[in-house]
């Protein structure tokens, strides 16, 4: 059985005293996904490109830094021991975990019945 994660909107203040914060996005070829890779702290996008460049992206075929406070972020886990924000108009009724349905072959089994 697989538990649906409960997550809730973070605090959007200020994750560091040092500066503007730009989280980094890369691609490392033509047909991969943009990856969330980290954080950097900058006083512009491009010194923020200068900087994820060097610590995360050295090969990477494009590279995207996001302006952190216009990044909404929705997680299980708090920052730096914020309380977590209650999640808004949940639905009670749904189901939050999900069990196999009769004839969905387990692990191991073959689906053909010879």
């Amino acid at each position: 059985m697989v538990e649906k994660t409960d997550r809730t909107a973070t605090e959007a203040g200020p994750r560091s005293a040092d500066g503007r914060r730009f989280e980094v996005f890369v691609r490392e070829a033509e047909a991969d996904p943009l990856r969330h890779v980290g954080t950097v702290a900058a006083p512009t996008p491009d010194i923020a490109h200068e900087e994820a460049s060097e610590l995360f992206a050295w090969y990477a075929r494009d590279v995207w830094v996001c302006p952190a406070e216009e990044t909404h972020r929705y997680s299980a886990d708090t920052l730096g021991g914020d309380e977590p924000t209650p999640a808004v108009d949940r639905n009670e009724d749904e189901p939050r975990v999900y069990e196999e349905t009769e004839g969905t072959p387990k692990a191991g089994e073959s689906e053909d019945p010879q």
